[in-house]
């Protein structure tokens, strides 16, 4: 029988809220793009956004602000893109291994091989490395999401606007999106979308089965 101690789980898990930070920080850059495109959509009729600045009421043209607000956004989330990186390569590389190493546990507990009460810990353990690993991926795919939303609005005003110079402005804020579209790759080379999660449990379904297979778990 193979023995299974909980108290390594234990340390696992604490080690894994140590990427907590990381969630936070790519929630905070949807909340940012979430707020802009609301405050870009309120008053469609308006061209002009009012605001208070040092107790003074500043007019700005909405178009041109929404655009450096876009911009700040951007430029924040390149400072902090390369540690990032590094973070989310890191936790895909060390939370597989653990994945496929508590499904087999919970395949072995089924089983009898191991003790059938700690199945339910090992479950809780797969769900919150899962959670861990997958909302990242989640969340940033809500960025495309808002941008794809400041992109129709922008277009509708294009259409709608018989104003050269907001036409402009329109333009190039459009232009500008598809630069910079918060679409990333990790290294340029691994997606961060919503379709990386479903590849890893693919991934980690196959090195189940073929651990299953060395270990003739069923026979």
């Amino acid at each position: 029988m193979v023995e299974f101690s909980m108290f390594p789980q234990f340390s696992l898990i604490a080690l894994d809220f140590n990427r907590v930070w990381r969630c936070i920080l790519f929630d905070a850059v949807r909340y940012r793009l979430t707020i802009l495109r609301k405050r870009l959509e309120e008053s469609p009729e308006s061209d002009y956004y009012l605001y208070v600045k040092n107790n003074k009421s500043i007019r700005e043209d909405k178009i041109k602000f929404c655009l450096h607000l876009y911009r700040s956004i951007a430029d924040l989330v390149d400072v902090i893109t390369p540690e990032l990186h590094a973070s989310l390569f890191l936790s895909v590389a060390g939370s597989l291994p653990k994945l496929i190493t508590n499904v087999y546990h919970i395949l072995t507990a089924i089983e009898g091989h191991e003790p059938f009460e700690s199945l339910g810990y090992v479950l809780l353990h797969v769900s919150q490395i899962s959670m861990l690993l997958f909302s990242p991926f989640v969340v940033v795919e809500f960025y495309a999401v808002e941008v794809d939303r400041i992109q129709r609005f922008l277009m509708h005003r294009l259409i709608d606007s018989y104003d050269n110079r907001s036409k402009e402005e329109i333009n190039l804020f459009l232009q500008y999106t598809k630069i910079r579209s918060f679409r990333y790759r990790i290294w340029r080379i691994i997606p961060i979308n919503i379709s990386l999660p479903l590849e890893l449990v693919n991934l980690c379904i196959t090195y189940v089965i073929v651990v299953i297979n060395f270990t003739h778990l069923y026979g």
